[in-house]
């Protein structure tokens, strides 16, 4: 079974709002995956809420509006995080 996890584009707009929101996405209120870069990727190993054998999914939802207020250089860091650690997880939407 795939567990997808969504984030809410119009929410994340500082780098603070991501945090949180992938945060609360994978691990509910107040929930931890990564407060930087490193810890983000380190996270999507496995091991911090999302099922181990990689059965998950991003669905960034309006992650335009993300893209805008974070910036391109940002953002796109992001993605590739995304797809370098959890290939075919990320759908932008």
């Amino acid at each position: 079974m795939l567990s997808v996890y969504v984030i809410e584009g119009r929410r994340v707009t500082t780098p603070a709002g991501f945090w949180r929101a992938v945060g609360e996405a994978v691990n509910g209120p107040g929930g931890y995956f990564g407060h930087n870069r490193d810890a983000f990727a380190d996270c999507l190993s496995g091991g911090f809420g999302t099922p181990e054998d990689g059965g998950f999914a991003f669905e960034w939802r309006d992650h335009d509006v993300s893209r805008r207020a974070l910036g391109p250089a940002f953002f796109d860091e992001l993605v590739e995080i995304m797809e370098e650690r959890a290939p075919g997880a990320l759908r932008l939407r």
